[in-house]
């Protein structure tokens, strides 16, 4: 019952001027999926569609933590 797979792209952009480091994350020529802030060593990504939470160690598996609640429950 696994899904066909499929390579998604993306845009990580770093957002300038936040208290926290911040990142979007955005498909190209779609929608934003989600931001990711490092808050006290943690990262914290926060989905645009329905605000849930995942936090994760790394940058990146915070961003395929997004990627595949986008792909699970958003697309």
């Amino acid at each position: 019952m696994s899904k066909k797979l499929e390579n998604i792209a993306i845009e990580v952009n770093e957002l300038k001027g936040q208290a926290n480091p911040s990142w979007e994350i955005i498909i190209p020529n779609k929608k934003s999926i989600g931001l990711i802030e490092k808050i006290d060593g943690r990262y914290r990504a926060t989905t645009t569609k329905t605000n849930n939470v995942l936090f994760s160690k790394t940058l990146e598996s915070s961003i395929n933590d997004l990627l595949s609640y986008f792909a699970l429950h958003e697309k």
